[in-house]
């Protein structure tokens, strides 16, 4: 089917598929971060708080977590959230960020974190994207399903000593015209309409955005195969992006471009080898 032959209704009978099956894939692959504020006098409630969401990769055979800097904290001072936490799918257990990330500020806007061999040798199902999941370069073919899985602070909260987060997948498509003031030489924006959202499993409404923050993007590549008369699976999927801020005002997800975190990926693993 040719682009301009597609319905708005035939792109979301794809985008429903590619959820489906989009969902079950990426789960190994994400999890939610928190930190935690001391409990004062001045502040005797403070509990666990989702502060963004973070994603296994694999990196020359070694682990990290990769997420935004600004999800742990404030990199430029130095001064990173308290009690920084990740969990692990199909775990309960939630484990420390205690070593130093390495990150890059804005625009880059990334960090990533070494997971510890003993962490990982844990009981759990995660894996880790690899390197040959990550295109070289943002370049969808026109209206292509995009999907990322993130966890919405507003579907966070504690309970009973636990702190509860919900992950949500979502396709959408990247929008024709860059918003005003966006620099297109790193980033690239996806729609995010609430009114216009159609939720898979039951009523709900699509959350606001603040959480997704370190979501990958992938690029489904779905109705490339389709152009192509070729079968779709999941596996044909690639990182695209990360997600990185949100603009309330044209309903746009903003998202660092694949090419530029390739790119500081590969700085950041060459100056931590060094001697």
């Amino acid at each position: 089917m040719a682009d301009d032959e597609m319905t708005e209704d035939d792109w979301k009978g794809h985008a429903r598929h590619v959820v489906a099956a989009m969902r079950g894939h990426t789960e190994p692959f994400v999890t939610p971060i928190s930190y935690e504020k001391p409990v004062t006098a001045e502040e005797p409630d403070n509990v666990p708080r989702l502060s963004g969401t973070g994603s296994f990769i694999s990196l020359f055979n070694r682990r990290f977590l990769l997420t935004n800097e600004h999800v742990l904290g404030d990199g430029q001072q130095n001064a990173w959230f308290p009690n920084l936490a990740h969990g692990l799918p199909g775990s309960n257990d939630k484990h420390g960020i205690t070593r130093t990330p390495l990150f890059a500020p804005f625009p880059i806007d990334c960090a990533i974190n070494l997971v510890a061999d003993d962490v990982w040798a844990t009981n759990h199902h995660a894996q880790t994207i690899s390197d040959a999941q990550f295109t070289w370069a943002h370049a969808p073919v026109a209206r292509e399903v995009l999907f990322f899985r993130g966890y919405a602070q507003e579907h966070s909260s504690f309970h009973f000593e636990i702190l509860n987060n919900e992950s949500m997948s979502y396709a959408t498509q990247e929008m024709a015209e860059l918003p005003a003031g966006l620099d297109g030489r790193y980033f690239f924006a996806l729609h995010h309409s609430p009114e216009h959202a159609e939720m898979l499993d039951g009523s709900g409404h699509l959350p606001l955005p603040p959480g997704f923050s370190g979501s990958t993007v992938w690029d489904t590549r779905y109705l490339a195969c389709l152009a192509a008369n070729k079968p779709w699976t999941p596996a044909e999927a690639r990182v695209t992006g990360v997600v990185c801020r949100w603009r309330s005002g044209d309903t746009g997800i903003v998202v660092l471009r694949v090419e530029h975190l390739r790119s500081w990926l590969l700085n950041a693993f060459n100056g931590m080898s060094r001697p």
